[in-house]
């Protein structure tokens, strides 16, 4: 399996979502005009106002209504939670005995909510972090919902070696979930702090522009699966980065005031998870 091949093979995300996506991106385009425009996919406007109205962008979206968040919501903001919205419906749950969907995401979203609280201490972009965090490891969601046979081989070879799930995505398919998902990405057309986290959060020291992004999401995935939140697909917890560590300032005392806030967000993380892609579609491992 080649990554450029893979590529070819991989659907695009919908005409409607791009549409919405390069809308909200054009300064150009009203509120009330993008609002229309999102609303012209009504499965996807629902999937946004989720995730809008999750205390990780706190916009009441269903309260009220799309027009109003497009008027009064930043730009910023909006296009994460479409991102966001877009990759969970365009990655669904259900899955097999080889992979459980519904704990990867437990698990991404868990890096997520760490990954904004280390912003929020940092005071740095807080939905930004949390984004980076909940999409990092897309490459392997992808390779499990659109390339189902190849991913049994990876599994079945981390099985039998008893190994980390990227060493054996190597081994089988001669590339890692962080390079395939980075191309997966830059296809989708997501924006260049979230293809670094994705390509990056296992060596932050790579990322070439947003560093302190891809760093948090480094330490948040360390973190996660440290405290195991969901299922990353092993139970291997890498080393952290001191670099990392260094460059944003932190040690494990603030580790340990971080997640202290933790603890009252994860709740908000499997509810947005649960009405996403629903527990009762995804097949426990």
């Amino acid at each position: 399996m080649d990554v450029d091949g893979a590529l070819r093979r991989l659907p695009g995300l919908p005409a409607t979502v791009t549409a919405a996506l390069a809308a909200v991106r054009n300064d150009s385009v009203g509120g009330d005009r993008l609002a229309e425009t999102l609303q012209q996919d009504p499965g996807f406007s629902r999937a946004v106002l989720t995730v809008l109205d999750t205390p990780f962008f706190g916009a009441a979206g269903s309260e009220i209504g799309m027009r109003a968040i497009c008027r009064s919501t930043s730009r910023v903001s909006l296009e994460r939670a479409m991102i966001a919205a877009a990759v969970l419906r365009q990655l669904p749950g259900g899955g097999d005995q080889w992979f459980d969907r519904y704990a990867f995401w437990e698990h991404s979203v868990g890096v997520g909510v760490i990954a904004r609280a280390l912003a929020a201490d940092l005071g740095q972009d807080e939905q930004q972090a949390f984004t980076a965090g909940l999409l990092h490891d897309l490459g392997r969601i992808v390779l499990d919902v659109y390339f189902p046979r190849e991913f049994q081989g990876v599994v079945r070879y981390r099985q039998r070696h008893d190994t980390w799930i990227r060493d054996a995505e190597v081994a089988v398919l001669g590339f890692d979930h962080c390079v395939f998902g980075g191309s997966v990405a830059v296809r989708w057309g997501l924006p260049v702090d979230l293809v670094e986290a994705v390509c990056s959060h296992h060596t932050p020291e790579a990322a070439n522009v947003h560093h302190d992004v891809t760093r948090m999401v480094h330490v948040a995935d360390v973190l996660a699966r440290g405290l195991q939140l969901g299922d990353p697909g092993d139970d291997t917890i890498p080393m952290l980065s001191q670099g990392a560590m260094k460059r944003l300032g932190l040690n494990w005392k603030a580790l340990r005031r971080v997640l202290k806030d933790v603890d009252n967000q994860l709740p908000a993380g499997h509810d947005l998870v649960r009405l996403s892609i629903g527990h009762d579609a995804c097949v426990s491992a």
